[in-house]
């Protein structure tokens, strides 16, 4: 080849690095002759050798490489240029396929599980109380009612783990849950919607209200979903019972639990509770005794490890309720350090007790301060008997509320027309929405003690005008009229005790003597009714599910705990208020009148305050300076310091050391009396005499203590045993145990997969395709065929530049000669 032939042949070479090389290729331009050296130099097979420079070709390089542009040039430069093409295209597909793997991962997570699933509304710092559970992918059950929900220990429970399960042992047949039904920790014969998908209220206990199971902060629990099996039924071939009984009586046995597992119809998600009784240490010589209210009690229980897990000034106590009756007495007769209680001694209720309030205590030498302020509540757990669905909306007006704690409707004219139930009554139905009522009577319950609150509920009743002309005798509009046995004369308003004086009722108005009977009662939807059998009366249990009918006075604490909705009350302006905002509450004690204490709150239960609530509470602190030693006084200091401090943040749920949902912070004007008190005790002559006895809570007489004082808190029936909390007044704790919990994700066998991303992980992938799962194989092919394309893409890249150039990518070529170092031949 001459040199002008070499030469033209050059311009070509440099354009086939460009885009549009493969066209310029078939025409040849003349050009002169460069002033660098010519770029086919450079091309395929010129090579240079140690030494030279890159203006030297190689001899005979140029001859070989300078052949016919379109002959030799064109096939060396084709086949790099075809590699980078694929390399690019590879890439594409890499990409392409990453995104719709990653569509097809987003629409798989946004569409119902596929496994069974359950999550709660609250998981962690759980107490005595309902949960709301919600279960999805129980495709199997849909439109039955045959899930089953119920309180498990450990996080992958077996169904002896369970509070439910029959099962033998050792020839033994084992029954856990014989317990009547307001222990009940399980929900049977729930139905289940047609996409899988249902919810129901279930009550959880921790280790003081079911020692069976012992969950606390230490012992993790869980809530089991699972779908009954049909007799008969395998892990390979199942069906769902059809037709269960509805509520908790239908008895399980852990074969069938096992069945369900075994077929992935079945799903577990995790609970913490709070901490056990025993988690304070040094609880065995407690340094303080709290005896109160019912009402009281879950505050109480609450700052119980707020103060034993302070940095500083720890304090042990110990926290038992009752009744403020109750109270009163055991703290004139130095039997608590601390007495609570609603009234001041010898107040109202005190001076129409038969016998009065004897101690050896002076009670001209006690002090008061403000603990807590909450409300009375008309709680209720009624469903609406079309829908089954819970009703949440309730009003009612003074002189309603009195014809149901009188039975006035059981002893009515019977006959067409005659107005049986509450439901039926035109004043009720002036009032309220329209639902499908309970066709039921049930009268609310109430407590059978004497009770601070039954006198608050009473007085309001007595302090209504028509309600005092109907507890008087005079009919209402609609010919209803109180029974005699409930008016004016024959009964005193306000009333110290409430009994059922009503023959026809002996057997569904039946008081309960501890409050949190009563509780519990409402959150498991438990009527008073009983049956008189040859072994004598028996409760005829729980309400079906879907048929719930049960009413209760309680605390609005007790009703958010068992998740209950609680009814507006018509004030004496008019207007029906509801409890559950704050800001009722604080306009009813706003309008409240002060006793003589300064500290205890009667109700103005007359005021015409817009919004104000007519029944709200306020839970005071006795303290007697009475032989008081200065380390009891610095004791009780630290409390009333934590009371008016780190006691009244509320955090909207349950928190340990916090104030419980339910209660309303203490007003600055409260906390300065707080502040007056600690003075007065810091102030008064100490007893240097001979230590009188540790005092311990009451274990007998009138009071709901029936757990013991051994350790923790002594809640008796408060259903909040030992809450521990970090923080003092003063500092944060040290030494608090820890309240964090596992999340709500669901764990466990036939769970789905508990990723904490928005996407299944890859080895969730592989075992849904495993188990034929046709979304996850498709998810599967398009991430091999992302992973295939990336590998692809650099090799083909890599050997592009190779066949192009002559010489691999830098960032390979540094690899080979690392490995050509290594002694590995490239």
């Amino acid at each position: 080849m001459s040199a002008d032939a070499r030469e033209e042949a050059a311009p070509g070479d440099r354009e086939m690095s460009g885009p549009c090389a493969a066209d310029e290729l078939s025409n040849t331009v003349s050009v002169s002759a460069p002033s660098v050296p010519p770029r086919r130099a450079r091309i395929g097979a010129g090579r240079f050798r140690r030494g030279e420079s890159a203006g030297k070709p190689v001899p005979n390089g140029g001859e070989r490489s300078g052949v016919a542009v379109s002959g030799i040039e064109r096939s060396t430069a084709s086949p790099g240029r075809a590699l980078s093409v694929a390399g690019v295209i590879a890439l594409c597909v890499a990409l392409l396929a990453g995104w719709l793997g990653v569509v097809a991962g987003s629409a798989g997570a946004a569409e119902p599980a596929a496994r069974p699933a359950v999550t709660v509304s609250q998981s962690i710092n759980l107490v005595n109380q309902r949960i709301l559970v919600k279960w999805t992918g129980f495709t199997l059950a849909a439109g039955t009612n045959s899930v089953v929900v119920m309180q498990c220990k450990g996080a992958t429970p077996r169904p002896r783990d369970c509070w439910s399960p029959t099962y033998t042992e050792n020839g033994v047949f084992q029954q856990p849950d014989g317990n009547p039904p307001i222990l009940a920790t399980k929900q049977t014969g729930v139905p289940t919607r047609a996409d899988g998908s249902g919810e129901v209220w279930l009550q959880v206990r921790p280790a003081l209200r079911l020692p069976q199971l012992g969950c606390s902060d230490r012992q993790a629990c869980s809530v089991v979903a699972f779908v009954m099996p049909e007799a008969g039924s395998t892990a390979t071939s199942f069906q769902p019972k059809q037709h269960i009984d509805l509520g908790v009586q239908y008895q399980i046995t852990d074969t069938e639990m096992d069945v369900a597992f075994a077929a992935g119809q079945a799903a577990v998600t995790p609970l913490s509770f709070i901490p056990a009784p025993d988690a304070c240490p040094g609880m065995e010589h407690p340094d303080l005794s709290v005896t109160g209210t019912g009402e009281f009690a879950q505050a109480g229980a609450s700052w119980v490890f707020g103060l034993c897990g302070a940095r500083t000034n720890p304090v042990n106590m110990t926290v038992s309720s009752g009744s403020g009756p109750n109270s009163r007495e055991v703290f004139l007769r130095d039997g608590t350090d601390i007495g609570v209680t609603q009234q001041p001694i010898g107040g109202a209720l005190d001076q129409a007790r038969p016998v009065g309030l004897t101690g050896t205590r002076d009670k001209d030498k006690t002090v008061y301060a403000p603990l807590t302020n909450g409300a009375l509540a008309i709680s209720f757990n009624i469903d609406d008997a079309k829908t089954n669905e819970p009703i949440t909306s309730m009003s009612l007006t003074p002189r309603l509320v009195a014809k149901m704690i009188t039975g006035a409707y059981t002893t009515g004219p019977r006959g067409p027309g005659a107005i049986l139930k509450v439901y039926d009554d035109p004043e009720f139905k002036a009032v309220n929405q329209a639902h499908a009522w309970p066709v039921a009577d049930r009268s609310p319950i109430l407590r059978g003690v004497q009770d601070d609150m039954i006198w608050a509920l009473t007085a309001w009743l007595a302090a209504d005008p028509e309600t005092a002309a109907w507890l008087s005798g005079t009919p209402d509009a609609n010919g209803i009229v109180c029974p005699p046995e409930w008016r004016v004369g024959t009964a005193t308003y306000p009333l110290a005790v409430y009994t059922n004086r009503l023959e026809a009722q002996s057997n569904v108005n039946v008081p309960q003597t501890v409050y949190e009977d009563i509780v519990n009662r409402l959150g498991n939807a438990v009527p008073m009714n009983r049956t008189v059998g040859d072994f004598g009366p028996k409760d005829d249990g729980q309400d079906r599910f879907g048929s719930h009918t049960v009413m209760a006075v309680t605390s609005v604490e007790a009703a958010l705990r068992m998740g209950t909705p609680v009814a507006k009350l018509r004030n004496a302006a008019g207007n029906f208020v509801d409890p559950t905002d704050p800001a009722t509450v604080r306009a009813g004690l706003a309008a409240a009148k002060a006793g003589p204490d300064k500290a205890t709150l009667t109700n103005d239960y007359r005021s015409t305050a817009a919004n104000a609530y007519p029944l709200t509470a306020t839970d005071v602190a006795m303290v007697s300076t009475d032989k008081l030693t200065a380390a009891k006084a610095a004791k009780i200091d630290t409390f009333l310091a934590y009371a008016a401090t780190a006691g009244q943040t509320q955090t909207g749920t349950f928190q340990p050391g916090a104030l419980p949902p339910g209660y309303t912070p203490l007003t600055d004007a409260q906390k300065q009396q707080i502040a007056d008190a600690r003075k007065k005790i810091a102030d008064a002559p100490k007893w240097t005499g001979e230590t009188p006895p540790p005092t311990n809570p009451p274990v007998n007489g009138n009071t709901d203590n029936n757990t013991g004082t051994s350790a923790g808190t002594s809640t008796g029936n408060t259903g909040t045993p030992n809450t521990p909390v970090a923080g003092d007044p003063d500092a944060s704790p040290s030494a608090a145990p820890s309240t964090a919990g596992p999340s709500t994700a669901p764990v466990g066998a036939a769970a789905p997969p508990a990723d904490k991303g928005p996407f299944p992980s890859v080895a969730n992938v592989i075992k849904d395709a495993l188990d034929g799962d046709g979304s996850a194989i498709v998810l599967l092919v398009l991430m091999c065929v992302s992973a295939g394309a990336l590998v692809a893409c650099p090799v083909l890249l890599s050997l592009g530049h190779k066949r192009r150039t002559g010489n691999w990518p830098p960032p390979v070529a540094a690899v080979l000669r690392l490995i050509g170092r290594q002694g590995v031949p490239a």
